[in-house]
């Protein structure tokens, strides 16, 4: 993990006109602002989040500097906004969740500025924003006649400098020297890491003592280095994480040329779990791709289930996260609450999905969070089903925004989550609140931030408990569609991590224990051999069955119970000429690659 403990989390404020918003509009000893706006303007502000020694903002997207070295020169105050404990892995993600919403083309100076990014950036680390005269300056000025005037030659002057590129960008994380850390991948570490110090060295290299490593040699005065250097840093990027890479240049790193003897650059020496694998030298990129990608087959060898065909079932497998985002009619679901559809939480909630449906995700600024929490809880408690579910599905749509649904993943203890899966599975969980609450935990994965606690106690237990409940349901076919929508989910999630985790197959490690996978695959054989009825649930229990099989361990209990359960043949039933009208000629195929390949070859031991 990455760095974690309780971490100081600040806002940088700067002024962009250096003092010319209050120097300069001045008259007879008055600023003409209060005059000309209806309050007096102290600086046109930018800001930028300080976390564990990076400075974070939005200008040209979200970029990153050493703290108080942007362009925008020196801080004229910094506030510290309070202490986190997020580890550095989850900041990254949430920035990455950020970056369709916080792009540069979607920069706007007084609409969708570095204040807004830094007020959800700050809600997120600390659970609230930025002070409110900083945010809500830009509506001031333009709610006025002169201010609407002057805009666009606002932006004429700003725009060029709230969106200059980044300068000295550092990795996320400042215990680590600078990299070639990718602005394009959620891994943190996915770059090259380069090691100036034997220290250096041999910190990086002890990082990397459960999985691969690459040794890049290089000199100042190497030309074949520099045509190598673009297909290494894109090698590194491609490993997502698996394989480290590093940089090392021998005219300034003596130390460590030497403890190889390195002799002419470009060398490369290859690593696996601190074993040397392989040294060859030379620049010629094909060769380094060909060594790369053996590296990647010795240290990961592929489960036998890898070599098995299975067209259909791997293109519908890599779907998307099932997710259900259908928009409401707010002003009649409001009508709908009564009394409470005027509670202040309600209305500002109301007008945020509102916005976002009208203006996009751009325009509509989240509400407070924490106190839509406790309204939630409350209503969980004390609304009747009948209001209840109505509330449950404007959750359903805002946990949609994945700055609303990584605010759930880091609430403490889950406890809406927790609230709303208790209420689900109690005496108040009708048809309607079941079917919400399955449609609002399917959104969590608008986050990559949420699932891992979905898989994990005490949610688990819960989420397990509503979605096989729900399977079961004959009279409710919308019931058993959203279960097994769910399903797909964690089945989904579990097996990318399952694939990507570990050195080898035997060391893989699934995101949902064995146990919880076991219930799963009980609960999912009995339901596809039940249903009857929808084409959508069999569909996403068929494709949540072979996900939970394929590349289990060859042997663990999850292959040896679907043998016990006849998954094989139960699957191979469903697929037969008698059942093509509910699955289709698509759906029949589907039956056959996970029935006759994977449940019945892919069970058999190499």
């Amino acid at each position: 993990m990455g760095s974690t403990g309780e971490r100081l989390v600040q806002l940088y404020v700067y002024d962009l006109s250096q003092g010319l918003a209050r120097s300069k509009l001045m008259f007879n000893g008055s600023q003409l602002s209060p005059m000309l706006l209806g309050r007096p303007i102290d600086a046109v502000y930018h800001t930028s989040i300080v976390i564990d020694g990076v400075e974070i903002y939005f200008g040209a997207g979200i970029q990153r500097s050493y703290p108080g070295q942007t362009h925008h020169g020196a801080p004229m105050e910094v506030i510290d906004l309070g202490h986190t404990s997020l580890p550095s892995e989850v900041i990254a993600e949430f920035l990455e969740s950020m970056k369709e919403i916080y792009k540069q083309e979607t920069y706007d100076l007084f609409m969708h500025n570095c204040n807004n990014f830094t007020d959800d950036f700050a809600k997120f680390l600390v659970g609230r924003g930025i002070p409110s005269h900083i945010t809500s300056l830009p509506a001031d000025v333009l709610s006025t006649p002169f201010g609407q005037q002057i805009r666009g030659q606002l932006e004429g002057v700003m725009n060029p400098i709230t969106q200059a590129p980044s300068i000295n960008e550092p990795p996320l994380r400042s215990s680590d020297p600078p990299t070639l850390v990718s602005s394009s991948t959620s891994q943190p570490y996915a770059g090259v890491r380069v090691a100036s110090t034997l220290s250096d060295f041999d910190r990086i290299m002890s990082s990397a003592a459960s999985k691969a490593a690459v040794i890049f040699f290089t000199s100042a005065t190497c030309p074949p280095c520099r045509v190598v250097y673009p297909h290494f840093e894109q090698m590194a990027e491609e490993s997502a994480g698996k394989i480290v890479f590093v940089k090392v240049d021998v005219s300034k790193s003596y130390d460590i040329g030497s403890k190889y003897q390195i002799q002419a650059t470009p060398t490369f020496v290859s690593f696996i779990r601190g074993e040397k694998f392989e040294e060859w030298s030379g620049g010629h990129p094909g060769t380094l791709r060909a060594n790369v990608n053996m590296l990647m087959s010795a240290t990961y060898p592929p489960h036998p289930h890898e070599s098995l065909r299975l067209p259909a079932f791997t293109s519908a497998a890599m779907q998307a996260p099932v997710k259900y985002t259908r928009q409401l009619p707010m002003d009649k679901v409001l009508v709908k609450l009564g009394k409470v559809g005027t509670d202040e939480n309600v209305v500002a909630m109301k007008n945020f999905i509102t916005t976002k449906q009208k203006q996009g995700a751009i325009e509509a600024r989240v509400p407070d969070l924490q106190k839509w929490s406790k309204f939630l809880q409350s209503s969980f408690q004390e609304l009747p089903p009948e209001t209840l579910f109505p509330v449950i599905d404007i959750f359903r749509l805002s946990l949609t925004d994945p700055r609303v649904s990584a605010f759930y993943a880091e609430e403490p203890q889950h406890a809406t989550i927790e609230a709303l899966l208790d209420t689900a599975l109690s005496a108040k969980g009708i048809y309607q609140v079941k079917l919400v609450t399955l449609h609002a935990i399917c959104n969590l994965f608008s986050t990559k931030l949420f699932p891992p606690s979905l898989t994990n106690a005490p949610l688990v237990t819960l989420v397990l408990g509503l979605v096989t409940g729900c399977l079961l349901d004959e009279s409710h076919p919308q019931l058993r569609v959203a279960a097994a929508g769910l399903i797909f989910n964690l089945a989904s999630f579990n097996q990318k991590l399952r694939t990507e985790s570990a050195s080898t197959v035997a060391d893989r490690e699934d995101s949902i224990s064995e146990d919880d996978q076991i219930q799963l695959l009980a609960a999912i054989v009995e339901s596809i051999d039940r249903e009857n009825e929808s084409t959508e649930a069999l569909r996403g229990l068929l494709l949540s069955l072979g996900l939970i099989v394929y590349g289990a361990k060859i042997d663990g209990e999850v292959l040896e119970l679907a043998g016990v359960l006849e998954a094989a043949r139960i699957v191979g039933e469903k697929g037969k000429k008698s059942d093509k009208k509910l699955l289709g000629e698509d759906g029949a195929r589907l039956c056959l690659e996970i029935g006759e390949e994977l449940l019945t070859k892919g069970l058999r031991k190499p």
